[in-house]
């Protein structure tokens, strides 16, 4: 005797159109957006919206670490400065003199941030 099984439900392989795409990948994009809701939220794979973002983007797409760039410059050797250093963030220019303790450098970048 032969079974059939009858499956009901969605079709598995959806049509996604353009526009569709571009919202799922714009949302992912967003400060704090959790590419896994918004995966089980539109009831596909996380991986699709990854290879969305590469196909829209031409490129792999990283999400801000919250972390700042550093760049060292070699620069000629100051007496006047000796041991001390440079942060630039945002076109502002930080001084860090020798000695300097770390509870302040971190009260101060912390106002960068905010």
């Amino acid at each position: 005797m032969t079974q059939f099984t009858i499956m009901s439900g969605p079709e598995r392989r959806r049509r996604w159109s353009f526009d569709q795409k571009r919202a799922l990948v714009e949302a992912s994009m967003e400060s704090g957006a959790s590419i896994a809701a918004i995966a089980r939220e539109a009831d596909l794979s996380p991986t699709l919206i990854y290879r969305w973002r590469r196909e829209l983007t031409g490129t792999t797409v990283r999400q801000p670490s919250g972390f700042a760039t550093v760049a060292v410059v070699p620069d000629a050797i100051d007496n006047d400065r000796c041991g001390a250093f440079q942060i630039f963030i945002g076109g502002a220019r930080l001084q860090v003199p020798n000695g300097t303790s770390e509870n302040l450098l971190i009260a101060v970048l912390r106002e960068f941030r905010a």
